[in-house]
């Protein structure tokens, strides 16, 4: 049985990491968004292995509602979409975080399980605040379409460069000379 035990340890932590991994992934808020709901149904399949005390049946209720979230953003404006992938994108996210620390502590004894709440909350808001730019590009999107009475008008995507800064110098005191 100790046997068993180091493997299935092993195996959640190369779950977690690959879950991780694929939270981590900076895309358009679509995919992610679906990366989230991957990531999100993961880690809490991989917390029940780790001995998280949660129903079962969450999982399963969880990729049913993730799959009508997806179903319903996509017919939204294209406008809106932005919006509700991010949210959606936020919300998996925070939660696949907070199912990896609560993994990590239900292995480790479940002390720190508390704070995982604080950890996912804390994710989905950086997720959240990632993808602030797109969600402002479809609203001057939007309002472009409006002003310009075109509706199906294709709007531009601006890049913005950013330029290095040339390295600060030092200034001592002994520098300076008097007028």
């Amino acid at each position: 049985m100790p046997m068993f035990a180091d493997s299935r340890r092993l195996i959640l932590a190369a779950v977690l990491s690959a879950a991780l991994c694929a939270a981590q992934a900076q895309e358009k808020a679509e995919a992610q968004a679906r990366t989230g709901a991957v990531a999100d149904s993961v880690t809490s399949v991989a917390g029940i292995a780790a001995g998280v005390p949660v129903n079962p049946l969450l999982p399963a209720l969880g990729m049913a509602f993730k799959a009508v979230t997806l179903r319903h953003a996509e017919t939204l404006p294209e406008t809106e979409r932005p919006r509700a992938y991010a949210m959606a994108a936020a919300g998996w996210h925070g939660s696949a975080a907070g199912n990896t620390c609560a993994a990590a502590s239900a292995l480790s004894g479940g002390s720190f399980l508390p704070a995982c709440v604080v950890i996912g909350v804390a994710w989905g808001w950086k997720t959240w605040k990632a993808s602030e730019r797109e969600r402002l590009d479809a609203e001057r999107c939007a309002a472009l379409r409006a002003s310009s009475r075109k509706p199906k008008m294709r709007c531009p995507v601006v890049k913005v460069r950013v330029e290095p800064v040339a390295p600060h110098t030092f200034v001592a005191a002994q520098d300076l000379v008097a007028p």
